[in-house]
């Protein structure tokens, strides 16, 4: 498993892994006679305005509620391009894009953004205005993936995605998923008593309700007045990341070691994670993947 270099912008970080693998991908549908028959997507699930401050919040806000509308630092000056703008300014340009985003205000930026930066690309764009579990369900279903292949990103500010939504993205065969998946660290706590509005958010979020016996043994110690039982919690990020790992590799074909991105107090936040879905093409695609972590 790979770790962020601490004290490291995780942004730039992960829009970087994004970047490099969307050029490769692009590369092979390009110049492969084969890959050619496809009809190629890049789906962006918390699209945004299409640009991100440098001031942005730098981690995952999770007392908010999943349809929060969550607004960068008004006092940022300086934007850098997001994930949505980096797919689109690809030297090969998808066939379409798809670009969720709940926020009326944000959409709307986005769009400006679309048509002033790429106009010869606005056609092959769709934006929806929707919660983004619900949007890529209607957008899975549509496709016909005999013949459509897709990079999807997940960007979510918290635990607003739907184990159901990963399952269904790895059982279409024909889908890239990066993943920035929330560490959930900071909800697990010593004790083990975790309140129940939690525990049902993350068992949403992980897609069972094992990972309390995962994380939380429970051991009989001796003790003056006869044996009582002790909760025993381990939550390493190593555990963490292992445990991520393993729920990835129950609906995709191949997942790759994540990487760790840390805030500057050294804390981790997200679990950068890459899984592929088409048996084919996840040996290549899992190959890339793991080069541009190492890399990182």
């Amino acid at each position: 498993m790979h770790e962020q270099k601490f004290g490291g912008d995780w942004t730039d970080l992960k829009l970087s892994c994004l970047d490099a693998y969307l050029e490769s991908y692009r590369s092979i549908f390009s110049k492969n006679t084969n890959a050619q028959y496809f009809n190629t997507w890049y789906v962006d699930a918390f699209a945004g305005t299409g640009s991100r401050s440098i001031d942005a919040a730098t981690g995952p806000l999770w007392n908010v509620e999943p349809d929060s509308d969550i607004d960068c630092d008004p006092d940022a000056v300086a934007y850098r391009d997001g994930s949505a703008m980096i797919a689109l300014g690809q030297d090969s340009p998808f066939d379409n894009y798809l670009f969720i985003e709940k926020s009326k205000t944000k959409s709307t930026a986005l769009q400006s953004a679309i048509s002033e930066k790429f106009p010869d690309l606005t056609s092959r764009c769709t934006i929806v205005r929707d919660d983004a579990n619900t949007a890529l369900t209607t957008w899975v279903k549509e496709r016909n993936w005999n013949k459509d292949r897709a990079v999807v990103f997940l960007d979510p500010f918290g635990m607003q995605v739907n184990w159901e939504t990963v399952e269904l993205l790895g059982s279409t065969g024909g889908i890239d998923l990066w993943y920035l998946f929330p560490f959930v660290a900071r909800l697990l706590k010593q004790d083990g008593n975790i309140d129940d509005g939690w525990r049902e958010r993350l068992t949403n979020l992980l897609g069972t309700d094992e990972w309390f016996g995962h994380f939380y043994k429970k051991t009989i110690q001796p003790g003056l007045f006869g044996d009582y039982e002790v909760t025993q919690r381990d939550a390493t990020v190593e555990n963490i990341q292992n445990y991520i790992h393993d729920r990835l590799k129950t609906c995709f074909v191949a997942v790759a070691p994540s990487m760790i991105l840390r805030n500057s107090k050294n804390s981790p936040l997200f679990a950068l994670c890459f899984a592929a879905s088409n048996e084919k093409g996840a040996p290549i695609a899992l190959r890339i993947a793991k080069s541009i972590l190492k890399d990182q």
